[in-house]
């Protein structure tokens, strides 16, 4: 898997594609958005977290693991509609699920309610079950994000209890591999 290039993925509406140093400006908007953090901490993040974790973090993903995180992009307009992809960023959970692709989605607020997570998601699983043979992928999930719930669910992902982090229980979801 070491030295994998980001593959675009195309949907009907979306362009799937890496992240790129030029992204950074429209990251660091969103990463600060009231309602881009609501589910993920509540705090805005800042610009050298942005640049860590979401610009330098979603690149070294792919060549380490094989897999990663795009920008998702409007297809006809370039707008930015958020960041989805799979990850091991070895979290310090109880109980540990480490080694195993973690699937996370985040739409821009201004996209909500317009199936862009279905679409976006949906792709990133069909990537994820014809390239690599994984026989299972996780998400966690905020206990009141009803709407990603339904969007783990949609694709196949069942809770398995929770997982403890900083000091919260959070819904664990499991998917296993579609043949």
């Amino acid at each position: 898997m070491s030295g994998s290039p980001v593959p675009v993925l195309l949907t009907g509406r979306l362009k799937l594609r890496g992240v790129e140093a030029s992204d950074f400006d429209r990251l660091v908007a969103h990463w600060s958005h009231p309602e881009t953090i609501r589910f993920i901490g509540g705090e805005a993040r800042p610009p050298d977290q942005v640049w860590a974790r979401n610009v330098l973090g979603s690149r070294g993903l792919w060549p380490l693991l094989g897999y990663g995180y795009w920008l998702a992009e409007d297809r006809k307009t370039g707008d930015y509609v958020g960041e989805v992809g799979f990850a091991d960023f070895h979290r310090n959970t109880e109980p540990a699920f480490w080694g195993v692709p973690e699937c996370g989605w985040v739409i821009s607020p201004d996209r909500f309610g317009q199936g862009y997570a279905s679409e976006a998601v949906g792709a990133i699983h069909d990537w994820l079950d014809a390239e690599l043979s994984v026989p299972k992928s996780v998400c966690i999930i905020d206990k009141d994000n009803h709407a990603s719930i339904r969007i783990a669910e949609k694709f196949g992902y069942k809770q398995n209890g929770t997982v403890r982090m900083n000091g919260e229980d959070i819904c664990f979801f499991e998917r296993t591999r579609r043949s």
